[in-house]
């Protein structure tokens, strides 16, 4: 296991990407392996929105006249 997790450190370590998804609080090497092992290579994208599409995710703002609520997943 550890071999592995090694290889995949080093793999990472040739991606610019995952130097920056890394910076992020709490997200882990092994993380962005399975994210970029799922999604690819993130340059393939034009918008977010198409990475949302492809992972199944349906955001949905709760907001009303003035008042700008959150994002939320819905249930679909």
């Amino acid at each position: 296991m550890e071999l592995l997790e090694e290889k995949v450190e080093k793999l990472l370590e040739s991606m610019p990407e995952a130097k920056y998804m890394e910076s992020v609080k709490g997200v882990e090497f092994m993380t962005v392996a399975g994210f970029i092992a799922e999604v690819g290579d993130v340059n393939n994208y034009d918008h977010p929105n198409q990475i949302q599409k492809l992972v199944g995710l349906n955001l949905k703002e709760n907001s009303t006249g003035k008042n700008q609520g959150q994002n939320r997943i819905t249930k679909r």
